[in-house]
């Protein structure tokens, strides 16, 4: 991880607002830099930026093609997506920088687990900034669980 101050470079007149996985990368390790509990590993992989947040067994991963949509998944299968094709920069930056919270709150352990509804699956909640947030598992995996697999 780079020790370098993160700033949206490279936006010409056809790329508008977009932003890049190079971009969110670096504003990745801008944010990672003040965890120092956590064992944090960055990268950029498949076109995607993506932070990874480890304190024992428990992980987070945050990931981001930089602009079209955010993610958070667990160790757990549970995870928060947001797909929005529309973010600008500072929306990417907030967005990017709210999953970052979500997934460290995670981390922690400040999740409590709650039966889900319907296929069997569950949820998570999690709070940030005295806000409740919830991540669940995909529909294959709930209904695989269904099944015992």
């Amino acid at each position: 991880m780079s020790e370098r101050r993160f700033e949206w470079g490279g936006l010409g007149a056809d790329r508008g607002d977009y932003v890049t996985a190079a971009e969110a990368l670096a504003m990745l390790e801008v944010l990672c830099v003040a965890q120092a509990d956590l064992s944090v590993s960055t990268a950029v992989r498949d076109g995607a930026a993506w932070a990874r947040f480890t304190r024992g067994q428990r992980w987070a991963l945050v990931s981001t093609p930089g602009s079209r949509w955010f993610s958070v998944e667990t160790d757990t299968g549970h995870r928060l997506q947001l797909v929005d094709a529309n973010s600008s920069k500072d929306q990417s930056a907030q967005l990017l920088a709210a999953y970052v919270d979500i997934a460290e709150a995670y981390v922690r352990g400040d999740a409590r687990p709650a039966p889900g509804r319907g296929l069997g699956g569950s949820t998570l909640t999690v709070e940030v900034d005295g806000r409740q947030v919830i991540l669940t598992q995909p529909l294959a995996r709930r209904v695989r669980s269904l099944f015992g697999r």
